[in-house]
């Protein structure tokens, strides 16, 4: 009886244990590679068309100037070896060269940056500071590529983001003052991808 009282207490810290790094991994970590909330390069497919395109040849990643792309290296699943990025971490300076080395079309070949349409970026009011007057900022605003058209600033330096002209590089991530969960995320979307 004593057994089997230490094996279901061994099961249920084993349950909470993965529990708690399933809900780490999800505050900290990227989406898992191969789902739609992956924040892919600039130029990706949506994400059924990118995984049936994608060789895993990482050329995206060995053409990348800012370091940014990650290559997924999951034990097993259909995004393993695909390109994404963990905009918190290091975000897009949009070179687009990326676009250019890939020989399937996985990364649609990009010339313009307003062309791009990785993701958007949300703030979240509770947290900014320059909003919730707890402090002055304007990072994202200074990192942002589309300054004063992606990103504009009110009063008290408020950032707005304009969802139509976000192309959801994440540099105003990783340029968020605030440690942990950033005032500002970007999320995924792939504006007419195939």
């Amino acid at each position: 009886m004593a057994a089997r009282s230490a094996a279901s207490g061994v099961l249920a810290l084993s349950g909470l244990s993965i529990l708690a790094l399933l809900i780490r991994s999800e505050a900290a970590g990227p989406a898992v590679p191969g789902e739609p909330a992956t924040l892919r390069p600039p130029g990706a497919l949506a994400e059924a068309g990118f995984l049936a395109a994608c060789i895993r040849c990482e050329r995206c990643r060995d053409a990348c100037e800012a370091g940014c792309i990650r290559i997924a290296r999951p034990p097993d699943g259909a995004g393993r070896g695909t390109p994404f990025i963990v905009a918190r971490e290091r975000g897009c300076t949009l070179c687009l060269e990326c676009t250019r080395v890939c020989p399937t079309g996985a990364l649609r070949r990009l010339e313009e940056v307003e062309d791009v349409a990785m993701g958007v970026a949300v703030i979240d009011e509770r947290t900014c500071v320059a909003i919730n007057r707890t402090g002055v900022c304007g990072a994202c605003h200074t990192v942002c590529p589309l300054r004063n058209r992606a990103i504009t600033l009110g009063l008290h330096n408020a950032p707005a983001i304009h969802d139509d002209k976000c192309v959801g590089c994440g540099l105003c991530e990783e340029a968020c003052i605030l440690d942990g969960t950033k005032a500002i995320r970007v999320f995924p979307r792939r504006k007419g991808a195939a």
